[in-house]
């Protein structure tokens, strides 16, 4: 799953330019790190307006809720949307067909497991370029609120990300972010596409594209928080004899 993210940590003119969208004067905050429980907004460029970078809250509320304590509730449920019950899920199958939408990032964290402790990573482009993901999102109404919100797509990881993903869910199996190539985010926000077009759409990117590397904990006392060092690499001895290399 995804739930860690870097987002905004560049100049944003930068992202204006990579994803030909403007971003006006929302104010700007990098991201080192964001976990999806807080619902913090990220930046994100929907099909109905591609030309604009817009904050959205991370945690998609179906159109249908009507209470607020079920709207917060159901954020927790629906920080990702798996690729294989897209257009089943009532939460998800109307946005999957309607509104589809790039998250843009600059990298994202996941978590590997030994000996029952886990160790963070931290994995990016090998360009160091930013992405998309693919998302759906959903404009909530509600008396007098009016709240945009996405999901983040998963899909089946590549081999690399099954090896760091390899403690998901009991019910699960592992999974990563789908994440678009630059070539196919037009795509990704056509609303004409096919459920059938668009489940196609949705593959692992391969390993070839990303690299990864361990950095220090995400939670606990030892979390620095939202600092650029978040990011920096950090070894774990107890690692090394199971990669033969961290980096």
């Amino acid at each position: 799953m995804c739930y860690d993210v870097a987002y905004l940590t560049k100049k944003i003119e930068y992202y204006e330019k990579r994803f030909n969208a403007s971003y006006g004067d929302i104010p700007f905050a990098p991201m080192y790190h964001s976990n999806g429980f807080d619902h913090m907004d990220l930046p994100v460029v929907t099909n109905v307006n591609p030309d604009q970078i817009q904050m959205l809250t991370w945690g998609l509320i179906p159109e249908w809720v009507r209470d607020t304590e079920k709207a917060h509730k159901i954020q927790n449920n629906t920080l990702n949307a798996r690729d294989d019950t897209l257009f089943e899920k009532p939460s998800f199958k109307k946005a999957a067909q309607d509104r589809r939408c790039l998250v843009l990032a600059d990298g994202f964290y996941d978590h590997h497991w030994k000996d029952q402790q886990s160790y963070p990573f931290y994995i990016q482009r090998k360009d160091q370029e930013s992405f998309a993901f693919g998302g759906i999102w959903e404009t909530w109404r509600y008396q007098d609120i009016i709240r945009n919100t996405f999901a983040i797509i998963t899909t089946d990881p590549n081999e690399r990300m099954a090896w760091i993903h390899n403690r998901p869910r009991a019910s699960e199996s592992p999974r990563m972010p789908f994440i678009l190539k630059p070539e196919e985010e037009g795509a990704w926000l056509d609303s004409r596409l096919s459920p059938e077009e668009v489940r196609d759409m949705i593959k692992p990117l391969p390993q070839e594209f990303l690299v990864d590397h361990t950095v220090n904990r995400l939670r606990g006392k030892s979390y620095s928080g939202n600092q650029p060092t978040i990011r920096s690499p950090h070894v774990y001895e107890e690692l090394i004899t199971e990669q033969g290399s961290l980096f």
